[in-house]
């Protein structure tokens, strides 16, 4: 018959129960590792806590410029020169942003400010600085940009002061150790060189003994140091405005450096604009020498010319000769053009084809007789056209207007050649005054072109030497108004309260780092550990029948016995329901469970102990039980009730040397609780196992018991628990918690399913605390099934102390989830 178990609900509802996170889980974890939790958070605050009383505050103080960008409509300058593709001067807010953290400027703020020179004082966990307020002041004689030194000043009274611990790459360990006491403005000689120490404004009474702690640094390291804590950004692209920030431990500080470093910007730009101008002034000064001398030379070339030749103004005269020669040449060519038209016109009355015809009105004809004789003739042929509409050429009227136009068209010719006549003397008169100019103009002296071009020279030296002075003007007004490449928008400025370190921040992640710490180190504890942690660790690699559970116990119990006949606690009641649970495996035994075998996969799983409580749950219910210690090789048992070397036990039976009346011992801890002792450890205990007096033995016992409890070996170590598996009818195989690994599960479930051991069942010992069946609690219930049905918990007999034995079940169930 197939063996199921009896459990009281689904598997897959189990599992969802068994296996959820709950609120109250974490809590139970909490409450169970309170200790450690509470000392993690107190620790990782107290660390923050000191983390924020050593670490300086520090804050952030930001200014604003405009800088003028000329590709942005920002370039207002008036420089000389800049009408020249040569002397373009673009800026744009990129080349300024790289200026303004150029290593320069900031080495110039810090010689202003003194930054290579720090005071300080130390307050509780962390050093104040000084800067603005420091009650003393040192003027270094022999200054050295690349020294570095500390020291300690304690003024003493309102005349003295006291130096000590000094400190220097070049300072012995014996002269670092002196103490020097001088008087202030006295010119001290100290082991780091030169100096005077001098009072401030802000030397109180409370300043006196206490130690200032003063640090020189080298120029270059300090300027490495500022230059890198200055931030210059670009807030919007499209607009020239840079922000300058800098993130320092006293505010005055950053304000002073970000203040002076764009005073030094507008300086240093303003400064490279004059010397432009100053160079440029120089230039055009040079140059305005050397073009008024050349001019002077051109000048007097010209008087020495005219006054050598005899001339006054040959250059008007000239003029006048061309512009007589050109005036001729134009009213000849009028003349002979007069002409031209005069003879066309004349050929064309001459031609018999054009008889008849109309006279084209040429308006080059200048004769107004002509004009008008031509005109009438042209009046008299449309006349004649119009009375040939109405009449025929033999009309009289028709004959006598032909007869007229003919005598007209004669006397058009007529006129035609007097006027031409008359137009060619004309052209004749005006082409000899053409050629008398052109001969004057030949006739000039070659000294009139020598003049010419001397004149073209001084008109240069003229035009360059004006184009100077005006230059020479807008480089003096450059050099006044010169101003800088920006313009402040707001100084720096910013809020007082702190940047870092966060202080809420800091505490909240400390806080969070508290409780994590505990949940980190217990999850990998948890992890670590490869042993059962649970009942359904148990349940989900061996399907044998789950028998039940025994809590955990610490008490000292005499003779291994720790159930009471009237106790209420845990472990009692477990045993009581293990009891009643062993009822349910009648069915699988058949006739009954009468002999009862307890084995484990190695030793210490608790077989002797869940044997001997169980059989004495038996005797306290009124059954007869007898304990058979069949471990010959540990004696477990016997040694446990104090008979471990007796030589009445059962291995002196099976060798023949113990009678059977000898054999069973009564016990002082029930009346119905007897034991078999193991006796002497025999040299071959599985061979006497083996033995048929064994089986008869057994045999007999049953009739007089109504339970026979064997304790044997571990099944897993040798094959005693299997040999003596053929008296029994239930195998109750023993689980240890926190013991057993969970790699051994898969080996227990074997012998399940080859049956090599008969009728097994498993019960979990040394169980935690954990959620059993319907909660949490103290007492019991009662429920269906085997293993199921009690639960346990917060009771005065059982609390668990150890680390380990405070892991919660939240950690047990996340660890069954992650496999």
């Amino acid at each position: 018959m197939t063996e199921q178990p009896l459990n009281p609900q689904h598997p897959l509802e189990e599992e969802e129960t068994a296996g959820a996170i709950t609120l109250h889980d974490i809590i139970q974890l909490v409450i169970a590792n309170w200790f450690w939790f509470v000392l993690s958070v107190l620790l990782c605050l107290g660390i923050a806590y000191f983390y924020l009383a050593r670490t300086p505050k520090i804050y952030t103080r930001t200014a604003t410029i405009l800088v003028k960008d000329s590709r942005k409509g920002g370039d207002t300058e008036i420089a000389a020169f800049s009408d020249l593709a040569g002397f373009q001067n673009r800026r744009n807010v990129d080349n300024e942003i790289y200026i303004l953290q150029s290593r320069r400027l900031m080495g110039e703020v810090v010689k202003r400010l003194n930054l290579t020179v720090n005071y300080s004082v130390r307050e509780r966990l962390r050093d104040r600085d000084l800067y603005g307020c420091s009650p003393l002041e040192v003027d270094f004689i022999n200054d050295n940009d690349n020294q570095t030194l500390s020291m300690e000043l304690t003024p003493l009274d309102e005349e003295r002061v006291r130096l000590t611990d000094f400190s220097d790459a070049f300072v012995s360990k014996q002269e670092s150790r002196r103490v020097i006491e001088a008087r202030y403005g006295d010119t001290i000689s100290s082991p780091v060189g030169q100096l005077v120490v001098r009072k401030t404004l802000y030397m109180t009474p409370a300043y006196l003994g206490t130690p200032v702690t003063v640090r020189k640094n080298s120029l270059a390291a300090m300027t490495s140091a500022y230059r890198g804590s200055v931030r210059c950004d670009v807030p919007n692209k499209q607009a020239s405005i840079v922000t300058v920030s800098m993130n320092n431990t006293v505010p005055r500080r950053a304000e002073d450096v970000i203040n002076t470093l764009v005073a030094v910007y507008n300086e240093d730009a303003i400064e490279d604009k004059r010397r432009i101008s100053v160079t440029t002034a120089d230039f055009i000064k040079d140059r305005l020498e050397v073009i008024g001398r050349e001019l002077g030379d051109v000048d007097r070339n010209i008087a020495d010319l005219k006054k050598d030749n005899r001339m006054i103004d040959l250059t008007s005269q000239a003029a006048r000769s061309v512009a007589e020669s050109s005036q001729y040449k134009t009213e000849s060519l009028s003349v002979e053009n007069q002409i031209n038209v005069a003879e066309f016109i004349r050929s064309y009355l001459d031609d018999p084809a054009h008889a008849g015809e109309l006279i084209p009105m040429m308006a080059s004809v200048t004769s107004n007789a002509i004009s008008s004789q031509i005109a009438e003739y042209n009046e008299a042929i449309l006349r004649r056209e119009k009375l040939l509409e109405n009449s025929s050429d033999r009309s009289p009227v028709i004959q006598d207007l032909d007869n007229m136009l003919a005598s007209v068209r004669r006397s058009i010719i007529a006129s035609l050649d007097s006027h031409i006549s008359t137009l060619e003397i004309q052209r004749d008169a005006l082409r000899k005054e053409e050629s008398e100019a052109n001969v004057r103009i030949a006739a000039m002296p070659s000294q009139e072109k020598a003049i010419l071009g001397i004149t073209r020279q001084q008109k240069i030296k003229e035009e360059l030497f004006l184009y100077l002075l005006n230059k020479q003007e807008e480089t003096h007004l450059n050099y006044a108004v010169a101003e800088s490449n920006s313009r402040i928008i707001d100084t720096a400025y910013g809020s007082n309260a702190p940047v870092s370190p966060k202080t809420m921040m800091i505490l909240g992640v400390a806080l969070i780092a508290g409780l994590a710490i505990p949940f980190a180190l217990l999850f990998l504890i948890g992890m670590l550990d490869t042993t059962i942690r649970s009942r359904k660790d148990v349940e989900h690699a061996v399907s044998a029948p789950f028998l039940g559970d025994i809590p955990y116990s610490e008490t000292e119990a005499k003779e291994g016995i720790v159930v009471r006949e009237t106790g209420r606690d845990a472990l009692s009641e477990a045993f009581r329901m293990l009891r009643s649970n062993m009822t349910f495996m009648n069915v699988s035994a058949g006739d009954g469970i009468r002999c009862v075998l307890f084995t484990s996969s190695d030793p210490h799983a608790g077989k002797t102990f869940v044997a001997t409580n169980l059989a004495m749950t038996f005797a306290m219910a009124g059954k007869r039980v007898l304990l058979i210690d069949l471990d010959l090789r540990r004696h477990a048992l016997s040694t446990q009730l104090g008979h471990g070397n007796s030589r009445k036990g059962i291995t002196g039976f099976l060798a023949g040397t113990v009678p059977e009346e000898e054999l069973i011992a009564r016990t002082k801890i029930h009346k119905n609780l007897d034991v078999i002792y193991a006796g002497i450890q025999p040299p071959n205990p599985t061979e006497m196992l083996l033995s048929d007096k064994l089986d008869k033995l057994v045999a007999q016992l049953r009739t007089q018991y109504d339970y026979i409890f064997i304790d044997s070996t571990p099944a897993m170590a040798v094959a005693d628990a299997i040999i003596t598996d053929r008296l029994t009818d239930l195998c109750i195989y023993i689980v240890r918690e926190g013991v057993l690994d969970r790699r051994q599960l898969p080996d227990i479930e074997r012998l399940y399913r080859e049956k090599k051991l008969h009728n097994m069942s498993i019960v979990l010992n040394g169980t935690r605390m954990r959620r059993h069946g319907y909660g949490y609690g103290y007492g019991y219930g009662y429920g269906y099934g085997y293993g199921y049905g009690y639960t346990y918990g917060e009771s005065d007999e059982y609390q668990p102390t150890s680390y380990r034995k405070r892991i919660g079940n939240f950690l047990r169930k996340l660890f069954r989830i992650k496999r």
